[in-house]
């Protein structure tokens, strides 16, 4: 069994299956709260609340009876959105922290501090956006597509996709670290829609370089040497600042041994204790990052910097630092979220474990091409509704999906090989780099597979296709294999042109066409 993927079939899923796991959990959590003699507060929250996915929510609003995609009017909504359930991960990732009073006293207000300054920017994002696209040819937006890859998202965590479990059971932490003791549900939701909703705020900052290039290179047309600040280089506190982030992310926690506690505890029964290390491996990655200006780093300093949850994180660059056992659990949840947001634009990092939220948004972020639009539009013959997506199964061992593309209205030969072309380079060529092999990839665990159907223009009454299928077996060789069995007369020209244009590419010989 396979699930259709589009803006009407998650929305419904979200309303439908996945409110009634979110509300069987609210119902054992406050369960569990009244055996130990205590009541939620009247300002909790979370992102799958009735707020947002019950009969009167607001993901209910944003299509009509007649629509299967969101549409762009209703652009505010989905920014409301954006807001609202930032602002529920926060107060519920707050109410969970041992450490804050909620628990104890319900009647003290949780407050999201830096949610109106991430919304300021935010609204500076949307009104921003149509200027990118004249910084690429194959600029996407963005705006809408941070709430699609939140649904997707949600829908792969809970929903049973042929498989036993839910894929939220199987989590763990970037790395393989294990937290130091249990991250609860709530908070896996509430850090994966932090990470979905704010992975590309650095996008806006990334293309700037590339416009003001563009621009300059226009002003030459009257001015002989333009002035134009190009300029965007770290110094001083700032810099500082963004040092201090990378090691944040780049660091693990080590649990002290009882021969490192002998001299200072004697108690029979001891609370673990971990010492703070920053991996050398992963600092340099990021940043050369941040020296590309790639936009998941900048993403990742934004919301440090903005959102108080973050500035107030229990981190010491001292190595003697001592975390408790609840302060190494809340940096492990903050660092998940900023290394995910990272690392989906950091071609130095690869992935070793799907069960994580840096593979989860990596492949939740190529997977969601359904309704976007873009500048090459205009001259590849894709459009906002071209693309569909089937997912076949995502479980913690195997993914398997399945992209439909139409090009029935293009005639050119020369741009659906171009195309295809573009699938081998940036998608197939991203997923090798990804998860590539490495120092530690013999204890990889999971498969992926993408079968990709290329409609074509009909030769009268006949049908035409292209199917390209590509995977990444867990143990046996990658492979890119091309069938144009059912292209008709023009399989040798298209078989020539596609080995053309890609034999000069770095993984060539993953090639076969039949």
């Amino acid at each position: 069994m396979s699930y259709e993927i589009n803006d009407r079939t998650l929305i419904e899923e979200m309303c439908g299956d996945i409110r009634n796991t979110a509300q069987a959990e609210y119902e054992k959590l406050k369960e569990r709260l009244k055996q130990e003699g205590r009541d939620l507060p009247g300002d909790f929250a979370f992102p799958l609340d009735e707020d947002i996915v019950g009969p009167e929510g607001d993901l209910k609003k944003l299509l009509s009876d007649q629509e299967n995609a969101i549409s762009y009017s209703k652009a505010g909504k989905l920014d409301n959105l954006w807001r609202s359930l930032l602002n529920k991960s926060i107060v519920c990732l707050r109410y969970f922290d041992t450490r804050e009073p909620f628990l104890d006293n319900p009647n003290k207000a949780i407050v999201a501090y830096g949610i109106d300054k991430l919304e300021e920017y935010h609204l500076r994002y949307t009104e921003f956006e149509s200027l990118m696209y004249g910084s690429s040819a194959y600029y996407r937006d963005h705006v809408f597509h941070a709430i699609r890859v939140w649904l997707l998202g949600v829908f792969c965590l809970l929903k049973k996709i042929n498989a036993e479990d839910a894929f939220i059971t199987k989590l763990g932490l970037d790395g393989g670290a294990k937290p130091p003791s249990k991250i609860d549900f709530f908070e896996y939701i509430s850090m994966w829609t932090i990470t979905a909703l704010c992975h590309d705020l650095g996008y806006p900052l990334e293309k700037a370089e590339q416009i003001l290039d563009k621009t300059r290179k226009m002003m030459r047309e009257f001015v002989p040497n333009p002035n134009v600040w190009n300029n965007f280089g770290y110094s001083g506190t700032q810099d500082s600042i963004n040092e201090y982030v990378l090691k944040f992310i780049s660091t693990k926690m080590k649990e002290k041994t009882s021969d490192e506690k002998a001299d200072e505890q004697t108690d029979a029964i001891v609370e673990k204790e971990y010492l703070g290390r920053i991996q050398p491996k992963y600092y340099l990655k990021y940043a050369k990052s941040l020296e590309s200006f790639q936009h998941g780093i900048i993403s990742t300093i934004i919301i440090y910097k903005m959102l108080l949850y973050f500035l107030e994180s229990d981190f010491n660059l001292n190595d003697d630092y001592i975390y408790k056992n609840e302060d190494a659990r809340q940096f492990y949840i903050r660092r998940e979220i900023l290394r995910a947001i990272a690392a989906h634009t950091c071609p130095d990092a690869y992935n070793i474990h799907i069960t994580s939220f840096s593979s989860l948004l990596f492949l939740c972020d190529e997977f969601q091409e359904w309704g976007r639009r873009t500048w090459n539009e205009l001259y590849t013959g894709l459009k906002e509704d071209s693309i569909s997506l089937e997912i076949e199964k995502f479980s913690s061992d195997e993914i398997d999906i399945q992209e439909k593309i139409s090009l029935e209205s293009v005639e050119d030969i020369e741009i659906i090989v171009q195309n295809i072309s573009r699938v081998f380079d940036r998608q197939y060529s991203l997923y090798k780099t990804t998860f590539r092999d490495g120092q530690y990839t013999a204890k990889r665990d999971f498969s992926l597979t993408k079968t990709m159907k290329f409609t074509l223009p009909k030769n009268g009454a006949q049908t035409r296709e292209i199917i390209i299928k590509y995977g990444l077996p867990k143990s046996d060789a990658s492979y890119f294999n091309i069938d144009l069995s059912h292209v008709g007369t023009s399989k040798e020209e298209y078989k020539e042109k596609i080995e053309n244009k890609i034999s000069k590419q770095m993984y060539y010989r993953d090639l076969k066409i039949d």
